[in-house]
């Protein structure tokens, strides 16, 4: 059969993509919101309109509404009666509950059972989290965010969908105060320790896995609480808001708002469940 979207097909033959249809619009706002929170872009405690979020972002309005009403139920933005939607505020108060709730949750990913396959994924993983390291540089670090990210995805693809979608909404959480405290100027936090993850999951050793999991979460819960004691932003201690954002333009950002910084790897969705905007 003829293709018309062929390369090699004449170009006046060739048919032109069909453009998003609602939901995919809808689909990759969500993603595109979700990344500004978690690299804060859009800083914690900032309230910004409807109208301005979809002018700062390229999105359309309707697209970015249904985006914005996900997001409140995930607990990323939070809606202001009158003046538009604040994103959630970064305070010890939210520290202590990831760190709960992380506790609570991870430890059931020390009793998987996994498959040769799964299991030389996670070394293919762990030993592009060791090449990386402990480096400081911000691209080594946000390249190692990734990895982790990624890491923990796979781990996740294993376990009950309900409890993989609490853990994971979790890690999104521990991600965006790790990154807000990081660009304060915070000592970065320690690589995971997914080579010893990994060996124990695959020797069947649940206790040793439960007790490196406990340690990463342990090594985040102190990386916050020293940031929080040393950071002297009103925003980081009390939780305080920002003054409301007004609608921008191209020209106040410095950058056309469709070309913001692609984060979307660093959750690593896409690599352990298809995932895509």
């Amino acid at each position: 059969m003829y293709d018309d979207n062929s390369p090699f097909s004449p170009k006046d033959r060739q048919k032109t993509p069909e453009p998003l249809k609602p939901v995919q619009k809808a689909a990759f706002a969500e993603e595109r919101l979700t990344q500004a929170i978690l690299w804060c872009e859009l800083e914690p405690g900032l309230t910004i309109t409807e109208a301005a979020l979809a002018t700062r972002f390229g999105l359309g309005r309707a697209a970015t509404r249904v985006a914005l009403a996900r997001l409140s139920t995930l607990g990323f933005m939070l809606s202001i009666p009158r003046e538009g939607w604040r994103v959630l505020p970064m305070s010890g108060a939210l520290v202590g509950q990831v760190v709960d709730a992380r506790r609570m949750a991870e430890p059931a990913l020390a009793s998987l059972t996994l498959d040769a396959q799964k299991s030389a994924r996670l070394f293919e993983l762990a030993d592009m989290i060791e090449a990386v390291g402990g480096a400081h540089e911000e691209a080594a670090r946000t390249t190692r965010t990734g990895y982790e990210r990624t890491f923990r995805a796979e781990l996740s693809s294993e376990l009950n969908p309900f409890v993989a979608t609490f853990v994971e909404r979790l890690w999104d959480h521990s991600d965006r105060i790790v990154h807000f405290f990081e660009k304060q100027g915070a000592a970065p936090m320690p690589a995971l320790r997914a080579s010893a993850i990994a060996a124990a999951l695959r020797d069947g050793r649940a206790d040793d896995a439960r007790a490196f999991l406990d340690e990463a979460i342990e090594q985040f819960r102190s990386f916050a609480s020293d940031a929080l004691l040393n950071n002297q932003s009103e925003l980081a201690l009390t939780g305080g808001t920002k003054p409301q954002e007004k609608a921008p333009t191209q020209k106040q950002y410095g950058v056309s708002p469709q070309t913001g910084p692609d984060r979307a790897a660093s959750r690593g969705w896409t690599s352990s469940k298809g995932n895509s905007s």
